[in-house]
């Protein structure tokens, strides 16, 4: 997987060393309220990192369905979030991917994720050739309302529908395309 970098953040594959890091974002209460990894026990966080890991080893440099990103800080290489694109989430438009974070709570109010996401959103638009892109997050979630719009992504509505996991909850959807407007 190529690397991608921005003024602040560098975006790469997953490692084994990223364990423990990664680890005490997705059990921080504050971060994970609104998330499926709330839910999670350790044995299903260790092994969705397993098959990170193994999904980043196994494809190389290889295009991918599916990209999950290490966010680190430039300067330090301080691992500080987590970034997924890929798979197909929307019904409506056969292949669209979708993409979830979730970020460090030091890090929140710093725009590291929106940084993280235009970067992201770049790559996919100009050399995966990917049309548009969907997100979602619950309705209480303002803050990462907040993400999307600056990211560049629009709002598409509020749905009542399951997650992959079946998990039931009002989301807001937003989408981006190949076409948006929007500065790196």
């Amino acid at each position: 997987m190529p690397t991608l970098e921005t003024e602040r953040l560098i975006l790469r594959d997953f490692t084994p060393d990223d364990w423990e890091a990664l680890s005490a974002i997705v059990t921080d209460p504050a971060v994970t309220r609104y998330m499926h990894f709330a839910n999670w026990d350790e044995e299903q966080r260790r092994r969705w990192f397993a098959w990170m890991v193994q999904l980043a080893q196994e494809a190389g440099d290889a295009p991918r369905l599916r990209y999950n990103w290490a966010i680190t800080l430039r300067d330090s290489g301080q691992l500080i979030g987590w970034l997924f694109i890929g798979g197909e989430r929307d019904g409506t438009v056969e292949g669209t991917p979708g993409c979830g974070y979730a970020l460090d709570q030091r890090c929140w109010g710093h725009g590291y994720m929106t940084e993280a996401l235009r970067a992201a959103f770049e790559y996919e638009f100009t050399v995966l050739g990917t049309e548009q892109i969907i997100s979602e997050c619950e309705t209480e979630n303002i803050a990462s309302d907040h993400v999307m719009q600056k990211s560049g992504m629009q709002y598409e509505g509020t749905f009542y529908e399951p997650d992959f996991e079946g998990v039931w909850a009002s989301r807001h959807r937003y989408r981006i395309t190949a076409k948006a407007e929007y500065t790196i």
